[in-house]
């Protein structure tokens, strides 16, 4: 008995202490809970499509400048080979031509109901540029644009500024008509009616007169 008290007395000693060890709290090592994560409203799908939209359209039209680049330097070595051999040959008829691929996309996105972006490509043909049909044609998609956007501000600066520099066109009436009808949508009621009254005394025989002449018995 004397020799087995020594190990009865260290073993009530190490279960002793294994029972303190597992009494006393573990140290703080968990990590601290995930924050909750701030909600951030997410982009309209509307805005997401005609921003995608946009996207597409200025793309293509890089492509088609590109295009259009290569195809005049690979024209350059044919041009030189007339000119040095004297023939007086012509130039194909499409070289003078400026190029118009920025009007051909706007026009597709507009067909397809994407005005942003047919707005986007036609930035800077507010003013009509040079006066060309091209630039007409560019100016007028853009009131176009903006009449189907509900845009009234820039289908009235845009519209009486075509109808001054292209007075001479049939479209200049339609112009006129859209000013109008965006004026009077803006609370410009005798102002509208001052700019139908103007289109039917320049344009009296246009379809757009007519209806001007219908909007004024109405109103």
């Amino acid at each position: 008995m004397p020799s087995k008290f020594p190990a009865l007395l260290f073993c009530v000693f190490l279960l002793n202490a294994c029972a303190d060890m597992a009494a006393s709290p573990a140290p703080a090592t968990q990590s601290r809970p995930p924050q909750a994560r701030i909600p951030y409203p997410e982009p309209d799908m509307q805005a997401q499509i005609h921003k995608l939209g946009i996207q597409t359209a200025r793309l293509e039209q890089q492509i088609e400048s590109l295009q259009t680049r290569v195809r005049q330097l690979e024209r350059r070595p044919a041009a030189r080979t007339a000119a040095r051999s004297g023939s007086g040959a012509a130039a194909p008829a499409d070289s003078a031509r400026p190029v118009a691929g920025g009007y051909d996309h706007a026009l597709r996105q507009y067909r397809s109901g994407n005005y942003a972006a047919a707005i986007a490509l036609l930035r800077g043909a507010d003013s009509g540029g040079n006066g060309s049909d091209d630039a007409r044609e560019q100016m007028y998609l853009l009131l176009q644009s903006h009449q189907r956007m509900g845009n009234c501000e820039s289908v009235i600066n845009i519209g009486n500024r075509f109808a001054k520099r292209f007075r001479n066109n049939p479209q200049a009436s339609e112009a006129l008509f859209g000013v109008g009808s965006c004026q009077y949508r803006m609370q410009q009621q005798d102002i509208a009616r001052d700019t139908w009254r103007k289109l039917i005394q320049t344009y009296p025989d246009s379809p757009a007169a007519k209806r001007a002449y219908a909007e004024l018995k109405k109103r």
